[in-house]
């Protein structure tokens, strides 16, 4: 289960305001670049947009170097988004 572009990009917008930073927009530039290429290689643009986009979300709790992973992987699966989740251990 994947997030819709809106809730992704909602939930984008709600991080940036507990962690300000510019992670918000190379967010939003991987997910602009993994449309592109999901596009030109005949896959699901708008999955590849959405776990671009959210691809830094457990930045939303802090910098904590690679801590943001977990943080992403377990904030994921907390909104029950279990495919977004597990692109964060399972590639």
């Amino acid at each position: 289960m994947y997030p819709t572009r809106d809730e992704a990009e909602q939930l984008l917008k709600e991080a940036e305001k507990l962690n300000p930073g510019p992670w918000g927009d190379h967010s939003r530039t991987v997910a602009h670049c993994a449309q592109c290429i999901a596009e030109k290689s005949r896959l699901n643009s708008d999955k590849a947009y959405v776990v671009g986009l959210l691809h830094d979300i457990g930045r939303r709790f802090g910098k904590r170097h690679l801590g943001h992973v977990s943080d992403g992987y377990l904030y994921m699966m907390s909104l029950g988004y279990d495919g977004a989740g597990c692109l964060f251990c399972c590639g």
